[in-house]
Formats: C-alpha cells, structure tokens, sequence
C-alpha cells in the first residue's frame, strides 16, 4: 500500500512551482558520528547544507547497480548462467 505523502502548504506557493517528484520527507536515521561529521565538514567547505550532501550520496548510491545486477550483465554479456 502506497504511503500517503503530506506535501504541506502546498496551497500557499503558485500552481506550477509545486513538484512533488522534489518533495523530501523527514527520517530519522542513526549514523556513525565519524561519517555525519565528514558530511558535516565537507558541507562547510563547499557552502552547502550536510543534508543536501548526504542526499546526493545516497542518490549516486541507488543509481548505481547492485552486485546481483552487474553479474547477470556480465554472464548475459559472456553467454552463461
């Protein structure tokens, strides 16, 4: 069952600036403190928001195949399996 999204005020900004393919939603998640502080650091660095970063980590990370994808291409690729 598809979780219900609660976009806000939606209501408040003008028709077509709304997308809710760039709505986020708020997690609580536990991370290493070494890991938050390096995205914390590098935030500072680069002027930008930790969180930000961390999305565009986390982004990079799904886009990429996963190790069960990349062998079934390979043994496409080579005729096997």
């Amino acid at each position: 069952m598809a979780k219900k999204i609660n976009y806000g005020k939606k209501d408040l900004i003008e028709p077509d600036a709304f997308d809710p393919k760039h709505a986020k939603e708020r997690i609580t998640i536990w991370l290493d403190e070494d890991v938050l502080d390096s995205f914390r650091e590098r935030a500072k660095i680069e002027g930008a928001k930790y969180q930000a970063l961390l999305n565009q980590a986390l982004r990079e990370a799904v886009k990429k195949p996963s190790l069960v994808e990349r062998v079934e291409r390979l043994e496409k690729k080579l005729g096997v399996g």
